[in-house]
């Protein structure tokens, strides 16, 4: 179907050729006509139809400067011949070329007088651009529309067009493209000797340049002015200046005394500090050596009273009251062992634990298999860690769970005592302890991590546990802590930061 198609056209346009050009008048270039319309059906044959449907409106224009309106109309039937081919080719409507050929059957129209056919052309042309959204389109059809307008009298619908036209091109512009607009739009109509758009033109072109020439004019005087006034703002910051300057001068000389006698008193005060910061570093180092002597001696009292219990105690085998001696003297010896093994950590306490990095589910199991043993029938000991691996001192923390687990099974007699591990960011872990026993009272809690804070019964604990297990946390570069918000029971919490 589309071969058909291409094939009447191109046989229209031939036909078509060989009856106009035998009717050509004297006046008419022929030559320039030949070699046109062999391009034309050319670029029709090569399926080029844009390039045919540009060369067939300049053949239609010959026609039309020779008054071969026949001819003209003819061919532009020709043009609308290939663009429907070529719409059926592509599937998809030609408007541009369209736009182009009912342009110039509009500008024949026009040069014939006929109106009605001039607005029907007109309507589709404004069809086309409304379809196409094509600012170049519009614009040609503006001043196409406005060509119309001229020929048929109407002025001022003409210079309506050109106005838009106008508004169109120089949107966005500065002064220098605004200028040249105005200038295209004075030079088309000269050349196509319109003169009310020539008038129009000049008196837009000539109120426009006032404009502008007020505006710089304005713009000038204002910057006079402000130069002016910062002028007189200039010398009167320079006369304030002055004045402020005598006065900061006077202010100094004043300050200077001030200062001068100020220097002297700080320098005496300074004297008698650096005199009492000599007495407080030599009061702090008579502090450090007593509080060392007092620790060796209170470590050689302890090594010095167990070869005296265990005299007393091998003294008392035999006699009647011996139980009771027994666990004293064993009291007093745990008392002196914990006594050496506090100070001894206190004296290395910035010293940290090496680390090592071990699993630390099957360390928690192990400690609380042992310290299983000891808890009352009917205590459930639950375990609720992960198998991962962290870095710590696996000895070290033993220690305090051991003594945790041991408290926590001492005063709890039903219920469960568990143990879990809760990893709190990449470098912060924690051990949870908890028991549903007793608890601790309220006023107990305050003093529970310090040492010898309450005079007790040596058989039922030194006390030193609880401060000795917060020591060890402290070189394991952790905390050990009372969760006082738990009711249920007592919770200790043992965080470590790796």
């Amino acid at each position: 179907m589309k071969k058909i198609l291409l094939t009447l056209a191109l046989a229209f346009c031939c036909v078509a050729g060989q009856g106009q050009t035998t009717a050509i008048p004297a006046g008419v270039n022929i030559q320039e006509l030949n070699t046109k319309w062999a391009k034309f059906t050319q670029y029709a044959e090569q399926k080029q139809i844009n390039k045919a449907v540009e060369e067939g409106i300049r053949v239609s224009t010959l026609f039309t400067q020779n008054r071969q309106y026949k001819e003209a109309f003819a061919t532009c039937r020709q043009m609308d011949a290939l663009i429907y081919y070529s719409e059926q080719e592509k599937k998809s409507p030609e408007y541009k070329l369209r736009f182009m050929v009912g342009k110039e059957r509009l500008r024949m129209y026009t040069n014939l007088k006929n109106t009605e056919q001039c607005k029907i052309l007109l309507k589709q042309l404004h069809s086309y651009t409304d379809l196409l959204k094509s600012d170049s389109l519009q614009e040609e059809l503006l001043m196409t529309e406005a060509n119309y307008y001229q020929t048929f009298g109407m002025t001022d619908k003409s210079l309506e067009c050109y106005n838009i036209l106008f508004q169109k091109r120089s949107t966005g512009k500065d002064e220098k493209g605004i200028d040249q607009c105005y200038k295209d739009m004075l030079g088309y109509a000269e050349q196509n000797n319109n003169a009310p758009l020539a008038i129009a033109m000049r008196k837009l072109y000539t109120s426009w340049q006032d404009s502008i020439k007020a505006v710089k004019t304005a713009n000038e005087l204002n910057t006079l002015q402000q130069k002016y006034e910062t002028s007189q703002k200039i010398l009167q910051e320079k006369e304030d200046k002055i004045t402020t300057n005598l006065i900061i001068i006077i202010a100094l000389c004043v300050l200077s005394a001030i200062l001068a006698a100020g220097l002297l008193f700080l320098a005496t005060l300074l004297f008698k500090h650096i005199r009492q910061v000599k007495k407080l570093k030599h009061s702090l180092q008579i502090a450090n050596e007593n509080n060392e002597q007092k620790s060796k001696f209170i470590g050689n009292i302890s090594a010095q009273i167990e070869p005296s219990l265990n005299t007393i105690d091998e003294a008392t085998k035999g006699t009647i009251s011996t139980p009771i001696l027994h666990e004293n003297i064993k009291a007093l010896k745990e008392l002196m062992t914990a006594i050496q093994t506090y100070i001894s950590l206190e004296e290395t306490r910035e010293e940290h634990y090496p680390l090592k990095e071990l699993n630390i589910n099957t360390l928690c199991e192990s400690i609380m298999e042992k310290a299983k043993i000891n808890f009352k029938s009917g205590v459930e000991a639950v375990v609720n860690v992960p198998r991962v691996n962290i870095k710590t001192n696996a000895e070290e923390l033993e220690r305090i769970l051991n003594h945790l687990l041991n408290n926590a099974a001492e005063y709890t007699k039903s219920g469960k005592i568990s143990l879990e591990f809760k990893k709190r960011s990449a470098h912060t872990h924690q051990f949870i302890l908890t028991d549903t026993g007793t608890g601790i009272p309220v006023e107990a809690r305050e003093r529970l991590f310090k040492p010898f804070a309450k005079i007790r019964d040596l058989t039922q604990g030194n006390g030193l546990g609880l401060p000795t297990c917060s020591l060890i946390a402290y070189k394991l570069n952790g905390t050990l802590t009372l969760d006082t918000d738990y009711k249920k029971g007592t919770r200790f919490i043992l965080e470590l930061h790796v």
